[in-house]
């Protein structure tokens, strides 16, 4: 994503601003971390309860990266088809 914000910033101002940071992409890392967290956490321990929802946690974690990617393209669509 981070690419994508570079290529837009020296496309120009409108641009840019249709990528801007969004709280799905926090809550996407947050995510992530709580999720690797537990995974390591529990690797030695025979909880798998605690590992599946390190699992879980880490697919939703991919579920909202996909679903910021389909934010930031309709925004970056609206704009260049302007």
């Amino acid at each position: 994503m981070s690419a994508v914000r570079e290529w837009a910033a020296s496309q120009g101002s409108k641009l840019s601003e249709a990528v801007a940071v969004n709280n799905i992409g926090k809550w996407k890392t947050a995510t992530q971390m709580i999720a690797l967290t537990i995974l390591l956490s529990s690797r030695d321990s025979s909880n798998g309860i605690l590992a599946s929802g390190g699992v879980a946690l880490l697919y939703a974690s991919s579920g909202l990266a996909v679903w910021s990617l389909v934010v930031y393209g309709r925004k970056i669509w609206k704009v260049l088809l302007r």
